[in-house]
């Protein structure tokens, strides 16, 4: 197993699956997402209350309505993480799109690209484990 794979196992086993968050703890969690993504994209906090409640409602909301309510938290801050760090490749070699962060703030936009991009990784990853577990190496 690749040190990626590793560490997309350890994100997978820690905490639980935003599907499993609900009510304030999920807010919470939501608030605590966006501040980490600030910091890790290097763009402004939301400037007011008003604005950080929209944005967290629309990032509860893109997550569970694209198919990305299996992730944990951790998960989602490691694709951020992974994408800041950039230099992913696919198995084939090619490399992995680095998404460029755009806009003022942090925004569904730029978080969708960077999950679309982790979750093939992850994808490909489950293949890769299936097939060991059906006996093909």
């Amino acid at each position: 197993m690749s040190p990626m794979e590793k560490k997309i196992i350890e994100h997978r086993t820690t905490g639980l699956s935003f599907c499993q968050i609900s009510g304030d703890d999920l807010k919470h969690k939501i608030d605590q997402l966006i501040l980490r993504a600030s910091a890790i994209v290097g763009c402004p906090l939301p400037n007011t209350e008003f604005f950080a409640d929209i944005m967290t409602d629309e990032i509860i909301t893109f997550v569970r309505e694209f198919g990305y309510s299996e992730l944990t938290i951790s998960e989602i801050l490691f694709a951020l993480r992974v994408n800041a760090k950039g230099g992913l490749k696919y198995p084939t070699g090619a490399d992995v799109e680095q998404i460029p962060f755009s806009g003022n703030y942090f925004n569904v936009d730029y978080f969708s690209k960077v999950l679309s991009n982790y979750f093939i990784i992850r994808r490909i990853f489950d293949r890769k484990l299936e097939n060991y577990l059906d006996g093909y190496k």
